[in-house]
């Protein structure tokens, strides 16, 4: 009897967790993997007070990898200290970025435009 229990939760948990079975029948990592759960579970919402550039580093010269678009919601990661940028969301001068975790995508975002939600 608790075998035929354990089995359909341990394929629920495996499911929830991104895991999918194999043509060999071992679970395997899907797209997302434990580590988007994880950091999904503890995100800190933000919100884009203006659509700005998701960055590869903390600099306005750095590479954009994405648009994060005005009044849609993404995970903050940690503040850090980077390159100064100007007349950016109504801020004249500032220095201090956000990484931020934004529809998969991990990268920089100056902090003034982005607040808690």
């Amino acid at each position: 009897m608790k075998k035929l229990l354990i089995a359909p939760l341990a394929a629920a948990a495996l499911a929830l967790a991104g895991f999918v079975p194999s043509a060999t029948g071992t679970a395997t990592a899907g797209g997302d993997g434990m580590a988007t759960v994880a950091a999904t579970a503890s995100c800190k919402s933000l919100t884009a007070l203006s659509t700005v550039h998701v960055r590869k580093s903390a600099s306005t010269r750095s590479t954009s990898l994405r648009l994060w678009y005005k009044g849609t919601k993404g995970c903050d990661i940690k503040g850090v200290d980077g390159g100064s940028y100007k007349n950016t969301c109504g801020i004249d001068s500032y220095h201090y970025w956000r990484k931020v975790n934004y529809r998969g995508t991990v990268g920089y975002v100056p902090n003034v435009c982005v607040k808690y939600s």
